[in-house]
């Protein structure tokens, strides 16, 4: 009764374009650059820096060369929210210090 009705169910799976470009592979510049924001935000532990990179791009990542270019600006902004939540130590310890002591409350 309704054969072309049924078609429109019937969904094939569509051709990959030769059009799709995939992304493309980190530059050397930005791997400068992550690794200077790196150093600016005091980050230096190797497994460090791999867990900030991986909670970005929410993959595994091995090697620095594996990132693509769309992950840098991304990285780079949470590298840059690290430095900017760390407070400024102007002073001694005893003037940064976070906690009231006893000697603060009387």
């Amino acid at each position: 009764m309704y054969d072309e009705a049924s078609s429109l169910f019937e969904i094939d799976e569509p051709a990959l374009s030769p059009n799709v470009l995939a992304p493309l592979p980190i530059k050397t510049e930005q791997i400068q650059a992550i690794r200077d924001a790196f150093e600016r935000a005091g980050v230096e532990g190797q497994d460090d820096r791999k867990a900030l990179i991986e909670s970005v791009v929410l993959r595994e990542v091995s090697s620095i060369r594996e990132l693509r270019a769309v992950d840098v600006p991304r990285i780079l902004q949470r590298i840059e929210g690290l430095r900017s939540s760390k407070p400024a130590s102007t002073g001694s310890a005893w003037d940064n210090r976070e906690e009231d002591t006893w000697i603060d409350k009387l």
